[in-house]
């Protein structure tokens, strides 16, 4: 049987969540994840690029965090832009526990989190929104990433534009994918990493 001691500490070591810090301009704030979610112990490098390209935006009122994890990019927007309203989505019922935590303790009042299969249990708000963020899951295959990117342009409204960050292995479907969704003249390539890339998709009337 396995020593007691060794059992108590392996608990009280599960029992205590990782933190990710995020420093902002003039704060920072402090993301409590779960062991198992995506990048729990660190901002990984495709959300740290992410979030480096969106800070030469202005604020845009209306913003959706699809496939949000614990938060970090959603929250981080919701933290630079305090005019803007943020909503968050995920499938993962722990990943939308953090993510309502974090908006608690970081007091960020124009953050909202939803339990959702892509903008399934937000259609109301379709249409609305100005800017779409996502770090696309290299490993959920194609069908789900054509679905994520399908619920991102019926998401924003006309003027509104997505940006996504995803391995470079996905940069060349993701192009493809992104000009059949909004036309190719509006799909461009913000950025090319050594690992990611970061690319925007504007919606215009057809």
């Amino acid at each position: 049987m396995a020593d007691s001691d060794r059992l108590d500490a392996l608990r009280e070591h599960l029992a205590r969540n990782p933190v990710v810090t995020i420093d902002l301009d003039d704060r920072s704030i402090e993301l409590t994840t779960r062991h198992g979610l995506f990048s729990a112990r660190a901002l990984d490098e495709g959300t740290a690029l992410l979030l480096r390209e969106l800070e030469a935006l202005e604020p845009l009122p209306r913003v959706l965090d699809l496939g949000c994890g614990y938060g970090p990019i959603g929250l981080t927007i919701a933290a630079r832009w305090p005019s803007a309203h943020v909503d968050l989505v995920d499938t993962d019922i722990r990943a939308v526990e953090a993510a309502a935590e974090n908006i608690k303790h970081n007091h960020l009042d124009n953050a909202t989190v939803t339990l959702s299969d892509g903008i399934r249990e937000i259609q109301e708000h379709a249409s609305t929104y100005d800017l779409v963020v996502s770090n696309l899951p290299a490993q959920a295959g194609n069908d789900a990433i054509d679905q994520l990117l399908l619920d991102a342009h019926d998401a924003l409204n006309y003027g509104g534009s997505l940006a996504v960050v995803a391995v470079n292995g996905l940069r060349r479907y993701l192009q493809r994918r992104l000009a059949d969704l909004f036309g190719a003249r509006q799909v461009r390539k913000v950025h090319q990493g050594s690992r990611h890339t970061v690319l925007e998709a504007a919606k215009l009337p057809t």
